[in-house]
């Protein structure tokens, strides 16, 4: 009978569903406890570092020096669905693929200095891998289970990227842009008009 079909199909897409957000939330816990313990390292060598994380919201904000900081903000996303980004694809799917294991959950990555979009995606299916890609980190992939200094080192090269921003170092810099500037503001003390380069 269709309509059992129908249900059948529905059934098996919403426990995909589930199964890659529960594997999100889990990578997700993992990256934000990875996160804390890579800033109380960076502590440990000088910088001001403040990092406060709830179950589904992780903040880091790096202070290098004055007016020499960045904050990344981590979410977890609820829900999941079909991965439509060719570079967040698991490697076994492509874009024709109807199978709901092609389904991904999504922790997101804001930076002010970036603007108001995502800045970082991370796609996490529900075999537990996951890939990434944003301004923090370009292209990477792992297991939301692999080992703690796995993760640690993924995190500490986001940190890293962080600290690369709030300093302006290895390329990061500002360029400056052409919005206008004049004596009022210049008088004000509001800032010159630049932004952030990013490091490639």
């Amino acid at each position: 009978m269709r309509l059992r079909r129908y249900r059948e199909e529905a059934d098996r897409s919403l426990a995909a569903i589930r199964e890659a957000e529960e594997m999100a939330r889990i990578l997700s816990e993992r990256l934000f406890a990875g996160l804390e313990r890579t800033s109380v390292l960076a502590r440990e060598v000088g910088f001001e570092i403040e990092a406060e994380a709830t179950s589904q919201v992780m903040a880091v904000k790096v202070v290098a020096g004055p007016r020499a900081e960045a904050r990344l903000t981590l979410g977890l996303v609820r829900g999941a669905a079909a991965e439509s980004d060719e570079d967040l694809m698991h490697e076994e799917l492509s874009r024709h693929t109807l199978d709901p294991s092609g389904y991904s959950g999504r922790v997101l990555g804001w930076s002010e200095a970036a603007g108001a979009e995502p800045c970082q995606v991370f796609a996490v299916y529900r075999d537990g891998i996951w890939k990434t890609k944003g301004l923090f980190v370009a292209r990477a992939r792992g297991k939301a289970n692999d080992p703690e200094d796995v993760l640690d080192g993924f995190c500490l090269r986001m940190l890293g990227r962080l600290v690369d921003l709030a300093a302006l170092t290895g390329g990061a810099g500002r360029s400056w842009t052409e919005e206008p500037y004049t004596v009022v503001d210049y008088l004000s003390g509001n800032p010159a008009p630049t932004h952030p380069r990013w490091p490639r």
